[in-house]
């Protein structure tokens, strides 16, 4: 079997051969028609192979022009996480794999954070077992560049995040429908899922102790010397993923509640708190602001917005409209200045009460 690149693909033109995956199946067959990159992209990705004796020869094709669309690279996160968290315990290399994603987040966050954080409030929540994890590691990416973390500080923070609840994803799942009480059984599990998390990455083969650390403590409240806020430990980074996995459990939504307002949910952290000397607060306070990306807003002239940039201040982000303030929606994408008084942001909107469609690439400039 060979390969096949991206090279050996031409869009819009028949397959000169039956392409297979790497357990041999039958993917496609003779014949088909490849018809976009993105296409393209998540073939190539998964693997395609071809029978050596049959593959005709290619004339070479330059590489195409791989343009950044961080909600696709989203989607592909999510992807994998699911992969390797819902089969965790037949699946090989969990380090690698694991350490891969982890790596992608951080691609993700560097290049574009304010769309990594519009992508937590409005992307698809349904799968929220392996969603949370993605919104958290996510979140630890943008919060540890802020604070100057080294590249192998966020990775094995962000592996952190990925993982830490990776011993109760099933019960989690489960937990979503559930109308009652939790049973002594379902408690005692959450409690321990956290230690058997621990074991069970140890079992797949981790053995980074920042990593392992982080996981056994991200439910407990300890206090983080002032040294390492600047040279983490796995006890500062789980008080980091602990604020990290309250906060974007309050945001997402629920089968029996809605979202709640990114600045309510940091309020109501901030005062749960206040007793306790968690130096990551403030940072996540500042950094996702009064009205993060992603945050539905009214304007002053009436008009329904989408925040898509953080801006200047924390209660002047930059904006897109989308509907007069009679309704009519916008057919463009029109920008607005929320510093200039006619465009102030007049409060938050919660995401149910907006009926517009949101088109994720073109609001956030990657489709013209």
């Amino acid at each position: 079997m060979r390969k096949l690149s991206f090279s050996d693909i031409r869009l819009n033109r028949p397959l000169p051969w039956d392409v297979f995956d790497d357990c041999g199946t039958l993917l496609l067959r003779k014949g088909y028609v490849i018809e976009t990159d993105t296409q393209v992209r998540g073939l190539v990705a998964r693997g395609l192979y071809i029978v050596a004796e049959s593959a005709a020869p290619v004339a070479p094709a330059p590489e195409p022009e791989v343009k950044f669309d961080p909600f696709w690279l989203w989607d592909d996160i999510h992807s994998k996480l699911v992969r390797v968290l819902r089969d965790v315990e037949t699946e090989d290399y969990v380090f690698d794999k694991v350490t891969g994603i982890a790596l992608l987040v951080n691609v993700l966050t560097d290049k574009d954070p304010d769309a990594a954080l519009g992508a937590i409030l409005l992307k698809d929540c349904l799968r929220y077992a392996y969603t949370h994890a993605l919104h958290v590691a996510v979140m630890s990416a943008i919060i540890s560049k802020k604070l100057g973390w080294s590249d192998d500080d966020r990775r094995d923070l962000v592996c952190a995040a990925l993982s830490m609840n990776i011993a109760m994803v099933a019960l989690q799942t489960q937990l979503l429908q559930q109308r009652t009480p939790l049973t002594p059984e379902q408690r005692e599990a959450i409690d321990r899922h956290s230690t058997e998390g621990r074991e069970l990455l140890l079992r797949k083969g981790v053995r980074n102790q920042r990593w392992l650390k982080t996981v056994e403590l991200h439910h407990q409240r300890l206090e983080v010397p002032n040294e390492a806020v600047t040279r983490p430990d796995g006890v500062a980074m789980s008080q980091l993923v602990r604020i990290l996995d309250i906060f974007c459990a309050k945001i997402s939504p629920r089968a029996y509640r809605q979202a709640m307002l990114p600045p309510v949910a940091a309020r109501e952290i901030f005062v749960a708190e206040r007793d306790y000397k968690n130096p990551f607060l403030g940072v996540l306070i500042k950094e996702v602001g009064i009205y993060m990306p992603g945050t539905f807003i009214k304007l002053e002239n009436g008009e329904i917005a989408l925040v898509v940039r953080r801006g200047p201040n924390v209660d002047t982000p930059r904006a897109v409209a989308l509907s007069r303030s009679d309704g009519t929606p916008y057919m463009d994408t029109i920008r607005r200045d929320t510093t200039k008084p006619e465009y102030a942001v007049k409060g938050a909107i919660p995401k149910e009460k907006v009926l517009h469609r949101v088109n994720l690439a073109r609001f956030w400039g990657y489709v013209h």
